[in-house]
């Protein structure tokens, strides 16, 4: 026959014939403890619990983590808040018109106009418009015209704060890109970086002789306005001379002075 399961100790030992079940419990009263009797069933993990310290350790870590984590949360410790975007706005329209860009427009004497259609994205995180505003000016008869190229980036960031990499990038020596239109790839073409005041927060104008670039950060927004100038044949003139003193990509040095005021032209008009 099957008997009982042996228990831990004497505690799980049978009581001997003829002994009071109940005599613990008054001993307990009788004494003036008070103190209920722990039950028979909790006695051996209590004695296991006491043999292993480290279990009431990684309990007190435990708490003391939820603890924390409450607190911490309640304060609000962690989080950011969120940029200010100064009244800056990406809508349906096109910032690259003749009117957002002066007075760099109108120095470029421009006979014709072109526009890309702007590319635009809205999220969360990031509301980003970018376009290119085609100046053809200088037209004179010899079958030359010189094409000016203005690329405008607007990026506002609602989350993060853009600073740390707008700033960094004002001090990092960029590699020159290819030129629409132009026949060879422009190389050890110096870039000189200054920062004009009076435009946002910070901003950094990037000028070398074929292409100037002025970005600008006003708190959780950034702008940039990039010019280059390339110089094109008229196919109505017939066949293009095979050599020419006019060179294929336009030296735009004159020009960087001008971003300055039609950047702010631009921010206004994004900001209205």
């Amino acid at each position: 026959m099957i008997g009982e399961p042996e228990m831990e100790g004497d505690e799980g030992a049978p009581a001997a014939p003829g002994a009071d079940p109940h005599a613990d419990l008054r001993a307990d009263v009788l004494s003036g403890s008070g103190r209920p009797p722990r039950p028979a069933r909790l006695r051996p993990l209590l004695l296991r619990l006491r043999d292993r310290p480290w279990v009431w350790a990684a309990c007190a870590v435990v708490v003391t983590s939820a603890v924390w984590a409450g607190a911490l949360t309640g304060t609000g410790y962690g989080r950011t808040s969120a940029p200010d975007l100064h009244g800056y706005h990406v809508d349906s329209g096109n910032p690259c018109t003749y009117p957002n860009l002066r007075p760099l427009t109108d120095h470029l004497d421009p006979r014709a106009l072109a526009q890309t259609p702007p590319t635009i994205a809205h999220s969360t995180a990031l509301d980003h418009v970018e376009c290119e505003l085609t100046v053809d000016s200088g037209n004179d008869g010899s079958g030359w015209t010189s094409r000016y190229t203005l690329a405008v980036t607007v990026d506002l960031h609602k989350k993060t704060d853009p600073s740390t990499e707008f700033d960094a990038s004002g001090e990092v020596v960029g590699q020159h890109p290819h030129i629409p239109g132009a026949a060879f790839v422009l190389v050890d073409v110096p870039e000189r970086t200054t920062h004009p005041r009076g435009l946002g927060d910070r901003a950094n104008l990037v000028s070398s002789q074929f292409r100037q670039s002025l970005g600008v950060r006003h708190g959780g927004a950034v702008f940039t306005l990039t010019l280059t100038g390339t110089n094109e044949w008229d196919p109505a003139h017939g066949a293009e001379p095979e050599s020419d003193a006019r060179p294929p990509v336009i030296d735009t040095t004159g020009q960087a002075a001008n971003l300055v005021p039609a950047m702010r032209t631009l921010m206004a008009a994004l900001s209205s």
